[in-house]
Order: C-alpha cells, then sequence, then structure tokens
C-alpha cells in the first residue's frame, strides 16, 4: 500500500507475434510486505513493516500509512522516532530483492505541543487584522507554489530556524521531489479552513495560524494536511509545522469502500 504524511511527502510491452518462449523471461515475484502491530502505551502503536519493495525509510513510512490512519481513526495519525535494517542481496544472488524492516513509532492524534487550549481558539475577526489575514494567505500560496514547480530552496527558506534544524535541507528536498514524481502535476490546491491562536500553551508565544488544505494531482486524488505559521517580531510569517496525508489512486482503487472510509475519517480532512 502506497500512502504518506510530513510534521515538525507513484511499461508496457507489446508481444511479437511468433516470439513464443525462446527468449521468454519470467518476472520476479515480489512478496507481499508484512506489517505487525504492537500497542504501546494508550496513545500508540508500534508499527514493524518487513518490505521487499520498498528500498528506502520514506518509502515504507508510506506503506505504513495506511494502516496507522486505520489504527487512529477517528484520529490523525503521526509518525514519530523509527529504526531500520536494509538488508541487501548477496552479491551474485540474482532475484533477491532489498529487504527494508522498519520499525516505526505511530501517536494517535496531534502532540500535546502542537494543540492549543479551545480558549485560545478565534475566529480572524476576533484575533488577526485584514493585513495578517493577508500574509499567512500569501506565505501558504508561496510555499504550495515553489513545492509544486520544484523550487526547493524557496519553499524551504519559508520555514523557522527550528523547523530546518529538525530536517535538513538536502533530506527535504529528496522528499519533496520524490512525492512530485510519485504525485505528477499539481491539479488543485484548496485552503478549506484558517484557524487562529493566541498564545497557545507549550510553545514560544504569538500569533499562530493553521491552515487547512486539501489537494489534487495527476495521480493522487487524496491529499489534505495543514500548515501552521508563527508570526514574528517584524511581522512576517515562517512555517513551524506541515502535515500531508496522501492516499494515491492504485491503493485507493484497491481498497473497499468502508476500508477507504475509515482512513478518510483518520486523515481527517477538512
Amino acid at each position: 500500500m502506497k500512502i504518506a504524511r510530513s510534521v515538525v511527502m507513484v511499461l508496457a510491452t507489446s508481444a511479437i507475434p511468433g516470439a513464443v518462449c525462446a527468449r521468454a523471461e519470467q518476472k520476479a515475484v515480489i512478496a507481499p510486505s508484512a506489517i505487525d502491530v504492537q500497542p504501546k502505551g494508550d496513545v500508540g502503536f508500534l508499527l514493524t513493516l518487513k518490505s521487499y519493495r520498498s528500498g528506502t525509510v520514506t518509502a515504507g513510512q508510506e506503506e505504513l500509512m495506511a494502516k496507522a490512519a486505520a489504527l487512529c481513526a477517528p484520529k490523525r495519525a503521526s509518525f514519530g522516532r523509527y529504526a531500520f535494517d536494509l538488508q541487501e542481496p548477496v552479491s551474485g544472488a540474482k532475484g533477491k530483492p532489498t529487504i527494508l524492516v522498519l520499525r516505526q513509532d505511530v501517536e494517535c492524534g496531534l502532540p500535546p505541543s502542537a494543540v492549543p487550549s479551545t480558549s485560545t481558539q478565534a475566529s480572524s475577526s476576533n484575533v488577526a487584522t485584514p493585513e495578517q489575514v493577508r500574509r499567512v494567505e500569501q506565505q501558504t500560496q508561496l510555499y504550495f507554489d515553489a513545492k509544486d514547480h520544484g523550487r526547493h530552496s524557496g519553499a524551504y527558506d519559508l520555514m523557522s530556524p527550528s523547523m530546518r534544524q529538525s530536517i535538513s535541507f538536502s533530506t527535504w528536498r529528496d522528499r519533496a521531489a520524490a512525492f512530485n514524481v510519485k504525485a505528477g502535476p499539481v491539479r488543485q490546491r484548496v485552503i478549506s479552513n484558517v484557524t487562529w491562536y493566541r498564545d497557545p500553551p507549550q510553545v514560544p508565544p504569538g500569533l499562530y495560524a493553521a491552515v487547512d488544505f486539501t489537494s489534487k494531482f495527476a495521480e493522487i486524488d487524496l491529499h489534505c494536511g495543514f500548515l501552521a505559521w508563527h508570526e514574528q517580531s517584524d511581522g512576517k510569517f515562517v512555517l513551524v509545522r506541515e502535515e500531508e496525508n496522501y492516499l494515491d489512486r492504485k491503493t485507493m482503487q484497491s481498497l473497499t469502500p468502508a476500508d477507504l472510509a475509515k482512513i478518510e475519517r483518520g486523515f481527517r480532512c477538512k
């Protein structure tokens, strides 16, 4: 299964008459991935993936997202710490795939540091000025435009220093580029809701905007998440958190309506 999330990323041949079995090559059969689930505390799980087709942690996490979303529904699934082993095939062993064993912590619900108390939540008319609303809308548009068109340094520059410390530019760029290849050209970006917070607990004080969005791409129909912006002393807003969840079209077509509905609830698209 191919699915994905980010806090604080999916040949045909024609037969030649008469060329029957003489030069036919048998396709290697890739074993299905296996996922072991262990409860971890009251609000999380430890997922262990054994995959014969994912060669990177990012690809392995994509395989886990559908299971994570289903386990956490109706809460939001978030990835935490992980560890992995990559077992390369022995030199000269033909047809032996690389095996990824990924152990991934999953938290259900947003981390406490990202959940403002309800007393600090308000509409833009009560908290933000029209100019602040305009700036957040502008920053959001700039960020998406840079990501969607491969201008990775421009998007990365909009992040806060703390967010840039949590992930290097090269790692973030590679993940964003891999997603763009998988998703294909963007077809639609919709800002579905903006919620404003003044001085939420457990984070630096100030004004925050949580921007919920949904998107469509050439190869992805279900994609949603949010951006969290924090106003600086100079009035500029910087990105302090990003989260996105998606299902590629091939995976969606393989799910039953009931399973798809459960995953959509776990994504909590607005």
